[in-house]
């Protein structure tokens, strides 16, 4: 029983290398803790250890859907703890596949190099799995966390899961210096320095660069519209004119961003109570905004939730990646009665098409809506011809857990990857403005009523990421691993 509670708190504290904690080296000590605890124990049931691990990581790490669904989704108490359960239940298969296999493969095998590379290519390529089963929950991915790190360059060049490699890579290698004899531990030590002392050089690199001088002026509305009001009908107007209130009060903008269904009915309906003279006064102020509403599509009868510009010609772009359970219900006939259960407005949404990118005073911009903005593939389809980013969320789901503080980490993720600011804005926060770097340059609080405003610059130029994508990592490290496969094979025969 001690062993596994070990491996339960191996687990839970690989969280405190994620935000709101951002203590990045805790992934290693906590990846090396799990390594080391199946050799001290001797383990014979690798999934098991992993299983338990993945409880820990998952159970803490995620624990705010309880929040989703209890505190906004009306769920009863046992009813959402039952799913949230459920869902690290299923999350947690990840690592435990990983330690079974890296055990299966490397149990007849000595060699620490191979053995090394094996648990990195399981663990990164597990990760990859994960970000795109069932539609996929690249949530909790390791490369996340070196965006507050010195290790940060490698994002750029092979993306977050290049950076999940890294972080492994150091870890797999900790876990040998400390169980190998003297002169391999120095092998190791010297390993981990010159490896770190590459990638550390990588972070002066401007791989991107200003397409013009001229700053732009952007400002993130946030309104902090309380749950219940923003869905009360009656109180729509009240909704409405809070947002209209605090863009008057920041003409000396060129740009405005609303929350996601900021509007929250449909921009037909919307069209009708406030738009048109709303945008009269955003041509006289010479200003440009882009909102989150809900939109139908009549010869299809299909519902979007969708960004929208005002101000200028109308554009719409319509979510892509939808969040399943919270925007529409996979495998229904399994899942009905999670509709019983859970009160979620909108939740029977379509999934848009075509490009991610509008254009904002002559600018183009990659745009995206919540959930999108955790998918680095997903993002870069609007590059390079974007020039900035906008993403709009409505974490007001997640309370006061973990979740915004994840998801603003998981954007400032993307900024650093494609070399290009972003501006976020949350309903509650936590709404931001993210430069090329990764770093913010302004944000809000949470659940406050707060304008976020920064001058950013138009950017062009390619990252290496932006070229490659994910590919570049996850074909080398399968091509890598199924060549250890087949030698190990062979040399069994």
């Amino acid at each position: 029983m001690t062993r596994f509670l070990l491996y339960l708190l191996a687990g839970t504290i690989s969280v405190l290398a994620f935000s709101p904690f951002n203590l990045w080296w805790i992934s290693i000590v906590s990846l090396s803790l799990l390594l080391l605890l199946m050799v001290v124990n001797d383990e014979s049931q690798p999934f098991r250890a992993g299983y338990v691990f993945g409880i820990g990581m998952f159970g803490y790490g995620v624990s705010w859907v309880f929040n989703s669904l209890y505190d906004f989704g009306d769920a009863p108490w046992i009813a959402a703890a039952s799913m949230t359960l459920v869902a690290t239940l299923v999350l947690s298969v990840f690592p435990a596949s990983v330690l079974a296999i890296y055990f299966y493969i490397t149990k007849q095998v000595s060699n620490s190099v191979i053995k090394m590379t094996v648990f990195t290519c399981l663990w990164v390529l597990f990760e990859w799995l994960r970000s795109w089963i069932l539609t996929g929950f690249p949530w909790l991915l390791q490369g996340h966390i070196l965006v507050d790190s010195p290790l940060s360059g490698i994002i750029p060049v092979l993306g977050v899961f290049g950076g999940s490699a890294l972080i492994v890579v150091i870890a797999a290698s900790v876990f040998h210096a400390l169980t190998e004899t003297r002169a391999n531990q120095i092998k190791w030590v010297v390993f981990i320095c010159v490896l770190s002392g590459a990638i550390f050089p990588l972070d002066k690199i401007t791989w991107t660069q200003a397409s013009s001088d001229e700053a732009v002026r952007v400002a993130a509305i946030q309104a902090n519209i309380p749950f219940e009001m923003k869905w009360d009908k009656s109180r729509r107007n009240d909704v409405y004119q809070a947002y209209v209130d605090r863009t008057r009060m920041h003409w000396d903008s060129d740009i405005f961003v609303w929350p996601e269904t900021a509007i929250p009915t449909f921009y037909r309906v919307a069209n009708q109570d406030f738009i048109p003279l709303f945008e009269k006064e955003l041509v006289k102020q010479n200003a440009e905004l882009i909102s989150g509403v809900f939109t139908y599509d009549p010869t299809s009868d299909r519902v979007f939730n969708s960004l929208v510009t005002l101000g200028d010609e109308l554009q719409v772009y319509n979510k892509q990646h939808l969040v399943p359970f919270g925007e529409y219900l996979p495998l229904r006939w399994i899942f009905e009665f999670f509709r019983a259960l859970v009160t979620i407005p909108m939740s029977d949404l379509s999934a848009g098409e075509g490009p991610s990118i509008v254009i904002l005073k002559d600018i183009p911009v990659g745009v995206s809506i919540c959930y999108e903005a955790a998918y680095g593939n997903e993002i870069i389809r609007a590059l390079p011809e974007a020039q900035f980013l906008i993403n709009v969320t409505n974490d007001a789901w997640f309370g006061d857990s973990f979740a915004p503080h994840q998801h603003l980490q998981i954007a400032r993720t993307r900024s650093l990857e494609t070399g290009r600011y972003m501006v976020r804005a949350a309903n509650t926060g936590i709404s931001a403005i993210i430069d090329p770097k990764g770093r913010i340059k302004a944000q809000t609080s949470q659940f406050v009523d707060e304008v976020v405003k920064a001058d950013i610059l138009p950017m062009e130029g390619s990252t290496p990421f932006m070229r490659w994508g994910n590919w570049a990592i996850i074909s080398s490290l399968s091509v890598l691993l199924l060549l250890i496969f087949v030698t190990k094979r062979k040399s069994t025969r």
